[in-house]
C-alpha cells in the first residue's frame, strides 16, 4: 500500500523528450501554417505530381534535350513533397534513394556507397519568393518527418552555394563536400557545373533539422525582419 507521503519522480529519456518535442513543434507549425493557407504534403495524386512538375519547370533550370531526358531518368522514383498556399501550389522538392538510383555518383563520383538520401528540385514558385524560407521550412518538415518514419538518417544536395547558406541558417552541422573538375564523370555533370547550376555539395543529419530547434529559430529570425512579419502574423 501507498504511504502518504511517497513521492514519485517519472524520468523521461533524453530521446522520448526530444520526440515530444518534435511532435508539439510539428503539431504547432502545421496548425499555424494551415491557418495562414499552407498545405504540406508528400505528392500522392497525379494532379499533385503534375503540379510539382509545373513548379519546377516554371522555376528550374533548362537543359539541352539530350541532357534533359538523361537528368529526368535520374528524378524518375524520387518521394516528392508539394506545398500549397490557398490551393494554389508554391514549392516542391524531392528525396531520391541512392538503392534505387545514386545520382551524387553516377554524376559527381560523391557518396558510392550509397549513404544519403539527396534532396532533388527544391523550388519555390517566384510569385511566392517573400515567404519562401516559410515554405522551404514547411516542405523540410515533411522531408523530416518522412525520414524519421522511415529510417533515413542524412541528406546530401547538390545545388548553388545561395541553397547551402539559407540552409546553414536553421543548421550549423550542416558539411560541405569538396568539387573539382575530378567530379565531372560525366557530360551531363560537366554542363550543370560550367553553367552555373550546380557549384555547392552539402551532407547534413536528419536529426539536425528537428522541428523543435528549426522552426524557434525561424520565428526568432523573421521577429527581427519587420519587412517580412507578414509571413508570421
Amino acid at each position: 500500500m501507498l504511504q502518504k507521503h511517497e513521492t514519485f519522480t517519472v524520468h523521461l529519456k533524453e530521446s522520448d523528450m526530444k520526440n515530444l518535442m518534435n511532435k508539439a513543434a510539428i503539431s504547432f507549425f502545421s496548425v499555424y501554417t494551415k491557418m495562414k493557407g499552407y498545405r504540406f504534403s508528400i505528392v500522392k495524386t497525379m494532379q499533385e505530381n503534375a503540379d510539382s512538375e509545373k513548379i519546377f519547370n516554371a522555376g528550374g533550370y533548362k537543359l539541352p534535350e539530350p541532357l534533359q531526358k538523361e537528368m529526368e531518368a535520374y528524378k524518375t522514383d524520387a518521394i516528392k513533397f508539394i506545398a500549397y498556399h490557398h490551393g494554389k501550389p508554391v514549392g516542391t522538392v524531392g528525396l531520391a534513394d541512392p538503392k534505387v538510383i545514386n545520382r551524387p555518383y553516377a554524376l559527381h563520383g560523391i557518396d558510392e556507397k550509397g549513404e544519403h538520401y539527396e534532396i532533388q528540385s527544391l523550388m519555390v514558385s517566384k510569385e511566392h519568393r517573400e515567404c519562401s524560407q516559410l515554405v522551404l521550412l514547411g516542405l523540410f518538415k515533411e522531408m523530416y518527418s518522412w525520414s524519421i518514419r522511415n529510417s533515413v538518417k542524412s541528406w546530401i544536395s547538390l545545388g548553388l552555394r545561395q541553397l547551402y547558406i539559407t540552409m546553414r541558417r536553421y543548421n550549423k552541422n550542416i558539411c560541405l563536400v569538396g568539387i573539382n573538375e575530378n567530379n565531372y564523370k560525366v557530360p551531363l555533370a560537366t554542363y550543370l557545373y560550367e553553367n552555373n547550376i550546380f557549384d555547392t555539395c552539402s551532407i547534413m543529419k536528419v536529426e539536425d533539422f528537428a522541428p523543435s530547434r528549426i522552426f524557434m529559430k525561424f520565428i526568432k529570425k523573421r521577429a527581427k525582419k519587420t519587412g517580412i512579419l507578414n509571413c508570421l502574423f
